[in-house]
């Protein structure tokens, strides 16, 4: 199984080194005519860390990001632009937290709350998405229920939220310690599917909907199982908030203000969705409901959430270190 928290000086010297100048930038926002202040060093780009497929960052961050709400709320902190860095997978966006390539990061709670347990400094600033569902999916022909997964193999993006789901579902229906579960990204789904070569693929959002609207079966999803749904959460490096203590602040208004334009034209919001993700504006729509974007920083059900998922690591011995989530947060958001 591939760890979910790698330390970076366990990484070949060609990977420490990617990470440390560029990690595979996706792009950059510049802030043209805004002042640097008090923090930050003038001229100092903000880089922010998410998960791919898409090019650039989505969600209320992305559409913060694009319309001017976030430069606007950064640039009195000394922010003169984001630099936007897209990852595979949660596991690899931690290391680039470790090896300080990073200020902040968007990605799935369960590699964050692993990351948190074994000692990544950092605060978590808000929620970026709430209630993630997972479908998971079989051949054509394939199996009918998750029993019959029994012996056979179900492929997934370890170290993620699906992840999660996927154990949880196992252990569920009695069949954990009798069904393989093998490393696979979203993007490889499709393909595996097509073959046979697995008996069911757990996806994320967007690639799910995408999936069933091709025709392969849906034998579950984490809609029906509530405690197994996921969230999108935002954190932020000790260095880049000890430099601003006011950048968690600041991420809130601007997300907010993005709200506030979402609400009010959700089909222009959505289409930038899905322009920048690369997926159907459907596809968007099916995994991206409004209700998932939070108004609070901290909503009080998805803080216990977090601790669901802890207390499902420790369990499992996917981490030994115990955490209080209410110590990650930051004080006054």
């Amino acid at each position: 199984m591939r760890p979910l928290l790698i330390p970076t000086s366990h990484l070949p010297t060609s990977r420490r080194r990617v990470l440390a100048t560029g990690l595979a930038a996706t792009g950059s926002v510049v802030f043209p005519g805004l002042s640097a202040a008090q923090n930050a060093a003038p001229g100092t780009t903000l880089r922010l860390g998410f998960i791919g497929p898409g090019k650039k960052p989505a969600s209320a961050t992305g559409w913060a990001l694009a319309q001017g709400h976030l430069p606007k709320e950064l640039a009195p902190l000394g922010y003169s632009g984001v630099s936007t860095h897209v990852f595979p997978n949660g596991p690899d966006l931690n290391e680039a937290f470790l090896s300080g390539a990073i200020d902040v990061g968007i990605y799935g709670d369960t590699t964050a709350v692993v990351a948190r347990a074994k000692g990544l400094d950092g605060k978590l600033i808000g929620f970026d998405n709430v209630g993630l569902n997972v479908w998971l999916l079989t051949p054509r022909g394939g199996v009918a229920s998750v029993k019959e997964l029994e012996g056979k193999v179900v492929a997934v993006a370890l170290g993620s939220y699906m992840h999660r789901y996927v154990i949880g579902l196992l252990k569920e229906a009695g069949i954990q310690k009798t069904t393989k579960v093998v490393y696979m990204l979203p993007r490889d789904g499709d393909a595996a599917l097509e073959r046979g070569s697995i008996a069911a693929f757990a996806a994320p959002i967007n690639t799910g909907p995408l999936l069933v609207s091709k025709g392969f079966p849906l034998i579950d999803e984490a809609d029906r199982h509530p405690g197994l749904l996921g969230s999108s959460v935002i954190v932020a490096s000790n260095k880049a908030l000890q430099q601003n203590p006011s950048l968690g602040a600041a991420w809130q208004r601007a997300r907010r203000a993005a709200l506030q334009d979402i609400r009010k034209d959700p089909e222009r919001y959505y289409a930038f969705h899905a322009d920048v993700s690369g997926f159907p504006v459907e596809a968007v729509k099916a995994s991206y409901p409004l209700s998932q974007f939070p108004e609070e920083a901290y909503p009080s059900a998805w803080i216990q959430s977090l601790e669901d998922v802890k207390a499902f690591l420790r369990a499992e011995n996917l981490i030994r270190q115990d955490f209080a989530v209410n110590d990650w947060k930051m004080a006054g958001l």
